[in-house]
């Protein structure tokens, strides 16, 4: 019997989520589009937008270990090729690390670092040659960042992980890409009624996307957008982190 050709997206309910899903289902022959989130009625929203697959919604909490288990379960039961995955869901927020709160802390950490780590390990025995892996990291992964440092550092985890795994799938012939945004209009930025942030301009979430899906059909390790964020990118490799932090901790982040 020929298995079901699916795509995976946790954090399906919004901003990138929702245009990996309907750029997924453009550019890519799928059976189904697993969405993966907390909210199901978002998620419902986000299965109505597909032309070409179908989707289907999973509500889970990517912060538990039963948020995890059910995905596992799920495959286990179905037994899929997994033609594309993509990590999508995290969150955080701008504070002294000292005043932040250790439940929200050790939740961004679950959602941010965890999930995605345990999700590839259960996905990769399911995935076959010519599969892709998205890993959606944040500009936030090239610097130290004050004021925001467990969410920078999550990123920078991210990152790192997407560039070893590549390295360990070549043989398999899956790619893995790392996407690196920076301020884009997503729920992370609407409450900010400027059109900039430190001077940088909010980014299209559609575009970004778009690249995105490009890259990583092409199998490149990174996916960044808009000539500020790789500007940022260079600068990163030629300031010691140190300073980078300095400079960092001298920008006024949203609130």
């Amino acid at each position: 019997m020929t298995k079901k050709k699916i795509a995976i997206i946790t954090g399906a309910s919004s901003g990138f989520g929702v245009e990996f899903a309907k750029q997924i289902d453009q550019q890519i022959d799928l059976d189904e589009i697993w969405l993966i989130a907390r909210r199901k009625e978002k998620l419902e929203s986000t299965s109505k937008m597909l032309k070409n697959s179908q989707g289907i919604v999973i509500k889970a909490d990517l912060s538990t270990s039963e948020g995890i288990t059910n995905i596992k379960t799920l495959l286990e039961k179905d037994k899929p090729e997994v033609k594309v995955l993509i990590n999508n869901a995290g969150f955080g927020r701008t504070e002294k690390f000292e005043d932040s709160d250790e439940e929200y802390n050790e939740s961004m950490i679950d959602v941010n670092v965890k999930a995605p780590v345990m999700i590839t390990k259960i996905v990769l025995s399911y995935m076959y040659k010519g599969g892709h892996i998205i890993n959606v990291a944040s500009s936030a992964a090239y610097a130290p960042l004050p004021y925001f440092s467990v969410y920078a550092a999550t990123k920078a985890f991210i990152l790192s992980f997407s560039y070893s795994l590549k390295e360990e799938l070549k043989l398999r012939n899956i790619s893995v890409t790392a996407v690196c945004p920076g301020p884009a209009s997503t729920e992370f930025f609407k409450s900010l009624k400027e059109k900039k942030v430190n001077g940088l301009n909010i980014k299209d979430p559609i575009k970004i996307v778009r690249k995105a899906v490009r890259d990583s059909l092409k199998r490149r390790s990174v996916s960044i957008y808009g000539y500020e964020m790789n500007f940022l990118r260079v600068v990163s490799k030629l300031l010691p982190r140190k300073m980078l932090a300095y400079f960092s901790g001298k920008v006024k982040l949203p609130q």
